[in-house]
């Protein structure tokens, strides 16, 4: 991939960071639907000039206390995580134009997101995510297991299902002392 090529996707990128912001649900502090604008970000301010654009990124972290951050920063990665911030197209070493930022700033750009106090708020939240879906899985796991345990009961005559009077079906458990219907 040519610069040219790398500097356009880095461009479509930062042209498309407002769209994925409101599909993630980010809210300012009001409440309403976080829509980032040209006069608040500069990084909008050249969306038909991909090397501006490229040098205001890189300008923005020539700072010394670039790594504090901004004020949204906390809002935006405790709302959907880093990845919601422009900053982290300069972070992600799988963009197409991850070259064209030295390694040793596409960490600390990193670690400057991580280090944020919404990154721990949402970060817990993943965790939390994951646990419960774990346990979703685990809770199907163990229907499907009890399902196929009742069927495999039913093939070899261990249980039996009859009609009741409601027209339901019900299994019948043979025990040792025959039959046992099942509770109502």
């Amino acid at each position: 991939m040519t610069r040219e090529e790398m500097l356009r996707a880095l461009q479509a990128d930062v042209n498309d960071w407002p769209r994925r912001l409101k599909e993630a649900g980010v809210k300012n502090a009001g409440g309403w639907a976080y829509v980032p604008l040209p006069r608040n970000n500069e990084i909008l301010r050249t969306p038909d000039d991909p090397e501006a654009t490229y040098a205001y990124m890189l300008r923005s972290w020539q700072h010394p206390d670039a790594e504090r951050g901004s004020s949204g920063w906390y809002r935006l990665i405790k709302q959907g995580g880093p990845e919601l911030t422009w900053e982290w197209l300069i972070a992600d070493p799988e963009k197409p134009y991850a070259a064209l930022f030295p390694d040793d700033l596409r960490q600390r750009v990193r670690r400057a997101l991580e280090r944020d106090a919404g990154y721990k708020v949402w970060l817990a939240r993943q965790q939390q995510h994951e646990r419960e879906e774990q346990e979703r899985e685990r809770e199907a796991q163990a229907r499907a297991e009890r399902v196929q345990r009742l069927r495999d009961e039913l093939r070899s005559g261990q249980r039996r299902a009859t009609l009741s009077r409601a027209g339901r079906a019900d299994l019948i458990t043979e025990g040792p002392w025959g039959p046992t219907p099942p509770r109502p």
